[in-house]
C-alpha cells in the first residue's frame, strides 16, 4: 500500500507541513540552547512545557472542557515532578504527560485511553518514521503540483545522496581517492557544522514530529476509481523518488564513480605503476579489500530496486543498458577485491577471518553473475532468490569439506620468510591459538626450519584427548579426518621430529 494512499488517519487541518517543519527546527534550536553542553535539570521541564503548548496550539483544540482541565493538570503535574528532581522516573512521567496532554488535547471523540497511552508511549520511536513518510508525500505533493524544475530537482535527491555513500566507500577503500579528498579544504564549514550537534538536531526534530504533526482519526472513506482512469493506476512511492530521470542519472553518476575506481586498480593494482611515496601495494591492497565489498553488496540492492517489476527500467531503453554495464563493472570490483586480499594475504599471512573473507566475496561475486543473468533472461526474484540459496548452499557444504587449520598453516609455511616465501616469518603462536593438531602435518615437514614448534609437536601428541580411540567403546567419536591425522603420527616418529638428532641413534 502506498505511503500516500487514504487512510483513516487525518492530518489536523491547521498549518501546512513548512509551518510544522519550521516549529520542529524551532523546538531543536530550543534544545540546543537549554541542553547541549549542559547538565540537564529545570531546563527539560522548560522544554516540555514549550513543547506542550505549541503542539497543541499547531494542532488545534479538540477536547471538551472537562478534558482540557483534566489534562492541564496532568500536564502541570508531570512538569512538577522534573522540577523537584530530573531521575529515570520524573523524566519518563513528564514526558508521558506532555505526551498525553498533547494527545488527548488535539482526538477526536473516538479516541480510547489505552490508545492514547500506547501513542504517548511511542512517540519517539515512530517519530523518524513518521517524518519520512511526510517528507515523501509532500515530494509526491510537488511532483504532481509545482512546476518542471522542481520536480527536476527532486529527481536528483537520490542520485547525488546514494552517489555521496559510494564516493565515502570508495575513500575509505582507496588512499588516492582519500588523499585528492582531503586536498578540499572544507575547515570553515566544518567548523560551522558541528557533526554531533547535527545529529542532536535531526533527532530532537524527529522525536517532536508526532506531536506537531498529529493524526486524527476519523471514518475510512473507501474509493474505488473507475476502471481505466489514470487514477486506477496510481505510481508507487518509490516511483518518485526513484522514477526514470532519478533512476538513469543515478546510473550516469554510479558508472562514472566505478569507472574511476576500476581504472585506479587496473593502473595501480594490476598494472603494478608506482604508488605515491610511503604507500605500499600491500597497504593499498589491504584499504579497499573490505569496503569494496560492501560497495559491491550496496550497489546489487540498488540494482534489485532499479529493475522491481512495474519500474520505470522496464519501458525504458537507457537504463537497462547502464544497469548492465554497472553489475559488469561491480563483478570488475569483486574480482580486483579477491586480487587484493590474495596481495594483502602474500604479504602478511593467511587468517581464519581473511579465508572467511575470500569465501564471502567468491558468493558476492556469484550474486552478482546471477543478477546481470536474471536481467538479460528477464527472470523473476523468486528465481534469483532460489539461485542465490542454492549457491549459499553448495558452498556450506563444500566448507564442510575444508580443513581449514591445515591449509592455513599449509600456506602459512610455504610462504614464509624462513622458506624463501613473500610473507612473514611464521607465526607460531597463531597456529597455537587454533587450537588444531591438524596444523602440526605442513609445520613438522619443515621442523628444521621452525624448531620453535617441537614443543608444539611434542604436546600434541602426548595430549590424552588423542587416546579416545583406546577407550571401550569410544569408536563413535572416530571421525575420517581425524583418523587421517592418527594414521599421519603412526608413521611419523616423535623421534623423526628432533632436529638435534640428524638421523643418529
Amino acid at each position: 500500500m502506498s505511503i500516500a494512499a487514504t487512510t483513516n488517519l487525518e492530518r489536523a487541518p491547521f498549518n501546512p507541513l513548512i509551518t510544522r517543519l519550521a516549529t520542529a527546527i524551532g523546538c531543536a534550536a530550543l534544545a540546543d540552547w537549554l541542553f547541549f553542553g549542559w547538565e540537564i535539570g529545570v531546563s527539560l521541564a522548560l522544554f516540555l512545557g514549550v513543547l506542550g503548548v505549541t503542539a497543541v496550539a499547531c494542532n488545534g483544540t479538540r477536547a471538551a472542557r472537562p478534558v482540557r482541565m483534566v489534562m492541564t493538570a496532568v500536564f502541570v503535574a508531570g512538569l512538577a515532578a522534573l522540577i523537584e528532581n530530573v531521575d529515570m522516573l520524573s523524566v519518563t512521567i513528564g514526558m508521558l504527560a506532555t505526551a498525553m496532554f498533547v494527545i488527548v488535547m488535539t482526538a477526536g471523540e473516538n479516541s480510547s485511553w489505552y490508545r492514547d497511552l500506547f501513542e504517548a508511549a511511542t512517540v519517539p520511536f515512530r517519530g523518524p518514521f513518521q517524518f519520512v513518510g511526510d517528507v515523501i508525500r509532500a515530494l509526491r505533493h510537488m511532483k504532481r503540483r509545482t512546476s518542471g524544475w522542481l520536480g527536476s530537482l527532486v529527481a536528483w535527491i537520490v542520485p547525488l545522496s546514494i552517489f555521496a555513500i559510494f564516493l565515502g566507500l570508495f575513500s575509505s577503500a582507496n588512499p588516492l581517492i582519500e588523499y585528492q579528498l582531503k586536498r578540499i579544504d572544507l575547515r570553515p564549514l566544518l567548523e560551522f557544522l558541528e557533526s554531533w550537534r547535527l545529529v542532536f538536531w535531526v533527532f530532537i526534530v524527529c522525536t517532536v514530529w508526532p506531536l506537531l504533526r498529529r493524526r486524527v482519526k476519523s471514518k475510512p472513506v473507501r474509493q474505488l476509481p473507475p476502471e481505466g482512469s489514470a487514477a486506477a493506476v496510481e505510481p508507487s512511492d518509490l516511483d518518485y523518488l526513484l522514477g526514470e530521470k532519478a533512476m538513469s542519472r543515478s546510473l550516469i553518476l554510479f558508472n562514472a564513480l566505478f569507472a574511476l575506481q576500476s581504472g585506479l586498480d587496473l593502473a595501480y593494482l594490476w598494472g603494478g605503476a608506482n604508488l605515491p611515496d610511503g604507500m605500499s601495494h600491500a597497504e593499498y591492497a589491504h584499504r579497499g579489500a573490505y569496503p569494496l565489498i560492501a560497495t559491491a553488496l550496496l550497489a546489487a540492492a540498488f540494482v534489485l530496486v532499479a529493475m522491481r517489476p512495474g519500474g520505470p527500467a522496464e519501458n525504458s531503453k537507457l537504463i537497462r543498458p547502464l544497469v548492465l554495464v554497472w553489475v559488469a563493472q561491480n563483478i570488475l570490483l569483486v574480482v580486483s577485491s579477491i586480487f587484493r586480499l590474495d596481495l594483502y594475504v602474500a604479504a602478511f599471512s593467511l587468517t581464519y577471518l581473511r579465508l572467511a573473507a575470500l569465501i564471502w566475496m567468491v558468493l558476492v561475486a556469484t550474486g552478482l553473475v546471477l543478477i546481470l543473468i536474471q536481467i538479460m533472461r528477464k527472470k523473476s526474484n523468486s528465481w534469483l532468490l532460489s539461485a542465490n540459496a542454492i549457491s549459499l548452499a553448495l558452498v556450506l557444504y563444500a566448507c564442510c569439506f575444508l580443513n581449514a587449520p591445515w591449509l592455513i598453516a599449509s600456506y602459512n609455511v610455504e610462504h614464509s620468510r624462513e622458506l624463501g616465501g613473500t610473507g612473514p616469518s611464521l607465526d607460531i603462536k597463531y597456529l597455537e591459538s587454533l587450537g588444531s593438531a591438524q596444523t602440526l602435518p605442513p609445520v613438522e615437514a619443515h621442523l628444521s626450519q621452525f624448531p620453535g614448534t617441537l614443543p608444539l609437536s611434542l604436546a600434541y601428541r602426548a595430549s590424552p584427548d588423542r587416546n579416545y580411540l583406546k577407550l571401550p567403546g569410544n569408536w563413535r567419536a572416530w571421525n575420517f579426518r581425524r583418523w587421517r591425522l592418527e594414521r599421519y603420527f603412526a608413521n611419523t616418529a616423535p623421534e623423526r621430529l628432533n632436529p638435534s638428532n640428524n638421523g643418529k641413534g
